[in-house]
């Protein structure tokens, strides 16, 4: 699933070894995710096929 791959990245991305104490916290991680992240990136990571072979 293609949104699944976004959700796995941005969790990697923000959350991996790293303590955010506070909801605001993580909403403003993801909203600095959102601005840096490419949209070739996610292309990349939603394109199922190129993926696979």
């Amino acid at each position: 699933n293609p949104i699944e791959r976004v959700w796995w990245l941005m969790r990697k991305q923000i959350t991996h070894n790293r303590w955010l104490k506070t909801m605001e916290q993580r909403v403003e991680e993801l909203e600095k995710w959102g601005r840096k992240t490419q949209p070739e990136q996610i292309t990349r990571i939603c394109n199922l096929i190129e993926n696979i072979y």
